[in-house]
């Protein structure tokens, strides 16, 4: 199996405080990794470290080659007077060959008909124009921080569908985090559990067998007390 990311021993302080200890994992190519774990877990901060965006205070990242990244941390930034499409249109202007247009960001995500200012949209529709944003240079890697925040069932589907496609068609790797655990176990093909800043364990979905991944996350988090 090629892994597109590793982490060894990956440790991040602030000050006094350990965000991420000694955290090593293996992100297949073309998977759809989920990190799942409770508010304060470190899994913020472990997407920004992969992505570049903080320094490790200790250990390392691999990547087997060079990749283009899109990415979603935290809350989505826009130009909160402008609609979708004009925000939309100064992203793709900032990308060298724009490999969509406007329009077909906004039908991915369904968000083809809205011309309203973002500064009125909803957070499921800021969620869904964050991701269009993150698409825009056909990412190789995906990075997506709790994607699915404000969104309705009908949006939480279309999201998943989105991002089968993406891995299907483009074979775009995606690493995202949520809450949201049965939609986890529907999307993902790897889980990551992280408690307390240290990793309790990685494995492929298909490993989680006769239980349901909830079931499974807190009988491994009772685990992880026992050792953290």
């Amino acid at each position: 199996m090629e892994y597109i990311i590793t982490t060894k021993n990956l440790s991040k302080k602030y000050r006094n405080l350990s965000a991420l200890t000694d955290v090593s994992i293996s992100i297949p190519k073309g998977s759809i990794y989920g990190l799942i774990g409770n508010n304060g877990a470190g899994k913020t901060t472990l997407m920004r470290l992969l992505l570049g965006l903080q320094t490790p205070s200790a250990g390392s990242i691999q990547t087997s080659h060079s990749f283009t990244t899109g990415a979603i941390l935290e809350k989505p930034s826009f130009y909160p007077y402008w609609s979708a499409k004009k925000n939309l249109s100064y992203q793709l202007s900032l990308i060298d060959h724009p490999v969509y247009s406007e329009k077909e960001l906004l039908d991915m995500v369904g968000l083809k008909n809205t011309r309203t200012p973002v500064l009125h949209y909803s957070l499921g529709m800021k969620q869904r124009l964050g991701i269009a944003l993150a698409l825009a240079s056909q990412p190789e890697v995906l990075v997506l921080d709790e994607p699915l925040n404000g969104l309705d069932p009908f949006g939480i589907r279309e999201i998943r569908q989105l991002l089968h496609k993406l891995n299907e068609e483009n074979h775009t790797t995606i690493i995202l985090s949520s809450h949201i655990l049965d939609e986890m176990e529907k999307t993902i093909s790897h889980v990551g559990f992280i408690k307390s800043g240290s990793l309790l364990l990685e494995c492929p979905i298909s490993e989680i067998k006769n239980t349901s991944l909830e079931n499974f996350y807190f009988e491994e988090f009772k685990k992880g007390e026992a050792t953290l």
